[in-house]
């Protein structure tokens, strides 16, 4: 529970400060909650300023003050350790540490906005995707780099760019329809092509383009006009440029390159042309991986940038401390106010951190021909209810064409979102994240200004729909958003809320919108048991766990003294069902459920995982795969699921940084005639192809007798995202099989994570 305490500090001699600052060591549920200053006058204690927490830094900036004592009042949750207290003297310009309240007020639009639309778009569309009639693989916009283009071969693409059909006022028409309150578009990606009329250099749409028209200025007067806000992507990073290409096109500066000139005489004055002419309301840097940049260098931007105008906000991938395509920070005092998850949803709500996963609708994001591996208007729509729910916002990317037009595939999609919106915006707008962002994997909640509760179902609930985490105000109505009329409901201290649903709205046709369903609830948040843990082998399965001939299942609630009751045919738990008194053993596939019960709470939801036999004996691994990557588990690789070229899809196993080997233990002797596995390779997302493939069987586990080995070829910049099989003959009998495979260990010095650990992903072991 929540503990106080108070620090007495006495200095040597009277000090001038105006910035205390405290650290704290962060255990998993052990934190500081609020931090109180108070000064001694001679007379009293005064109060003299509140913290504003950054990570496990807290700040409290105070009136500049002379004194001798103070004292620091502490309330935290189990108990936190201090390692540090220290007292600066600060000017209040420095942007890095404001109090939580000019934070708050600084991010305040943002949060309310919740859904942008990205837009990348430049000299790189006029190719899309083609060279010299051959396709490129990768991002449209890396076109240049991926396709080995010298600078002098790539300008003529600028020289190119004419988007006749461009029509501002019709790209905000179509970002507004969609329920989207914020445009953020490139205006300069890392090749160097400017989409504004700057006088810094001549390599932009007025000077080296025909178009002649200042992109920019034509979008901000129509986002004015429409009450959007525009924002700018910006590249740190410039491959035209012969002082800032990093490492991706040599020395291109024959005197050798001067990054720091750059910064100064070419990054900073366009940055200013930008905020002065066109007042963005973001700055999203991206290219920081350069290792020319560093966290000091961006934190001194991010300084610049706030100097020119205090309000603007600014992306994390000003400094260096994003974590990959998982986008959030390494350090909780790494610069930016909010993180960057790419093409990627936290697994996690929190209100204590901003996020914003930017996403393709296929698999570019600038424009690419042959790129047509469009997601569902569905599945845009329930990232959209996901990410709200967990408390970050979605900013969802267009390739405009050559021409100037929103792909007719985005445009559709983006017409069955804002249907979608026009009758759940409340979901997402202005909407911050209750007690729980979910119940299940159907349902998530958001909240909104007025304590609303909105309960969003990702399928539809049929007749009846029970909730467990909001409990209705006594005589309020329960509402189906754009189908007004008031829905019966009941509440049941055991069994939480039901909402019953009418035969009219079976029909789907007869349904407000399609794809998901928001409730709004008048209530509160009510005491509910926590929903029991399953546990196999010292871990936690969280849906599936595969086992060789018998395992033991435990289970596990964090509410003290509740019952647990559980199912092993699939079907719903109740207080009814039989009790948990001890470990489960499991022989045969099984599919449980349970629920956790105690006197006075709301019964939890149910709990479900799936316990699948294998026909294998088991797995060893030389190295433990990442938790974030687990494939289901120890056994994933031999479960009969196959990975996609998805990463993120449940069914890999990841390996950061470490060579992946694997024994398969047959149980017995018995002849094999073929095996195969698969990797995965998708470079952007750091993840390589193995640099190679050995395969070997046993007959005792001692001595292996070597099939083969699969050398792969180097990694290649222009590499396209596959899955990877590579399959081998045996015809002798085995009971072991052994798999190694090399990681290249880091990522290459060209690759975005250079330095960085390479991962490795491999999925399902097939032996016949």
């Amino acid at each position: 529970g929540i503990k106080e305490a108070t620090l007495e500090v006495t200095l040597d001699q009277p000090q001038t400060f105006n910035v205390v600052e405290l650290r704290e060591y962060l255990p998993l549920g052990q934190r500081i909650e609020t931090v109180t200053v108070e000064a001694w006058s001679g007379r009293g204690w005064d109060k003299v300023g509140d913290a504003t927490t950054v990570g496990n830094r807290r700040f409290v900036r105070i009136p500049l003050l002379t004194a001798e004592k103070l004292r620091i009042r502490l309330s935290a949750m189990a108990s936190p350790t201090l390692s540090t207290i220290a007292l600066y003297h600060r000017p209040h310009d420095n942007f890095l540490l404001e109090s939580k309240k000019e934070f708050d007020e600084h991010m305040a639009w943002w949060r309310d906005a919740g859904f942008g639309m990205f837009i990348h778009w430049g000299a790189y569309a006029v190719p899309g995707g083609i060279h010299k009639g051959k396709d490129v693989s990768g991002a449209g916009e890396w076109i240049m780099f991926s396709g080995h283009i010298p600078v002098a071969e790539y300008e003529p693409y600028a020289r190119q760019f004419d988007p006749v059909q461009f029509d501002a006022e019709e790209w905000v028409r179509i970002a507004k329809a969609a329920g989207m309150q914020y445009i953020v578009i490139t205006s300069k990606h890392h090749d160097g092509f400017c989409l504004w009329d700057s006088k810094v250099t001549d390599y932009d749409v007025i000077d080296t383009a025909p178009f002649g028209r200042d992109i920019l200025k034509e979008l901000r007067d129509a986002c004015d006009k429409a009450g959007i806000k525009l924002c700018f992507y910006h590249s740190i990073m410039d491959w035209h440029h012969p002082d800032a290409q990093g490492k991706d096109y040599g020395n291109a500066n024959p005197d050798g390159p001067d990054f720091a000139d750059y910064r100064e005489n070419y990054l900073k004055p366009q940055l200013r042309e930008l905020v002065e002419k066109y007042n963005p309301h973001v700055l999203w840097f991206d290219g920081e991986w350069i290792n020319e940049w560093t966290e000091e260098q961006g934190k001194d931007l991010y300084q610049f940038v706030r100097s020119l105008k205090p309000d603007i906000l600014i992306n994390n991938r000003v400094g260096k401390g994003r974590q990959g395509m998982q986008g959030m920070n390494r350090e909780p005092d790494d610069v930016g106010d909010f993180g960057t998850p790419e093409q990627e949803i936290l697994d996690y709500g929190s209100v204590e951190i901003d996020w914003e996963s930017c996403m393709t609708m296929n698999d570019s994001w600038g424009f690419k021909k042959k790129d047509h591996n469009w997601k569902s208007a569905q599945t845009l729509i329930h990232n959209l209810v996901d990410i709200a729910a967990k408390g970050g916002n979605y900013l969802l990317n267009v390739g405009p064409t050559p021409e100037g037009l929103i792909p007719e595939a985005s445009v559709e999609r983006l017409r069955e979102m804002g249907e979608w919106m026009a009758v759940n915006a409340p979901v997402v707008h202005n909407s911050r994240m209750w007690h729980q962002y979910k119940e299940g994997e159907q349902i998530r909640y958001t909240v909104d200004a007025k304590g609303r509760v909105y309960a969003t179902c990702l399928e539809w609930p049929g007749e009846e729909l029970q909730l467990k985490y909001v409990r209705p105000r006594e005589g309020s109505a329960v509402v189906m958003l754009g189908y007004e009329t008031p829905l019966q409901w009941t509440y049941d201290a055991a069994e939480g809320l039901t909402i019953r649903l009418p035969a009219a709205l079976q029909d789907e046709q007869n349904r407000p919108c399609r794809y998901a369903w928001a409730f709004r609830i008048e209530g509160a948040y009510p005491e509910v048991a926590a929903a029991p843990s399953f546990h196999s082998r010292g871990r936690e399965v969280e849906k599936l766990d595969i086992f060789a001939e018998t395992t033991e299942v435990e289970l596990h609630s964090a509410t003290p003294g509740a019952s647990i009751f559980y199912t092993l045919d699939g079907s719903r738990p109740t207080a009814k069902a039989k009790r948990y008194t001890g470990p489960i053993r499991l022989s045969k596939t099984t599919v449980a459920k349970a629920i956790a019960v105690k006197d006075g709470l709301v019964n939890s939801p149910a709990s479900e995982a799936s316990f699948r036999r294998s026909r294998f004996n088991g797995i060893q691994l030389l190295h433990p795969y990442s938790e974030k990557y687990d494939a289901g588990g120890p056994l994933g690789l031999i479960d009969g699921l196959h990975g996609s070229t998805t990463f993120a899809d449940g069914a890999w196993q990841g390996f950061e940084g470490e060579d992946f080997q694997a024994t398969i233990d047959l149980g017995s002797l018995q002849p094999i005639n073929h095996i195969k596995t698969t990797f995965l390779r998708d470079i952007g997302a750091w993840i390589f192809a193995p640099e190679g493939v050995q395969f070997e069987v046993s007959e005792d586990g001692d001595v292996f007798y070597p099939l083969s080995y699969f050398a792969v070829p180097r990694v290649q910049p222009d590499d396209p995202v596959q899955v990877l099989e590579f399959s081998q003959e045996v015809n002798r009998p085995a009971r072991y099989i052994r798999i190694t495979a090399r990681n290249i260990g880091i990522c290459p010095e060209w690759h975005a994570g250079a330095g960085g650990k390479a991962w490795l992903f491999v999925d399902e072991v097939v032996v016949e």
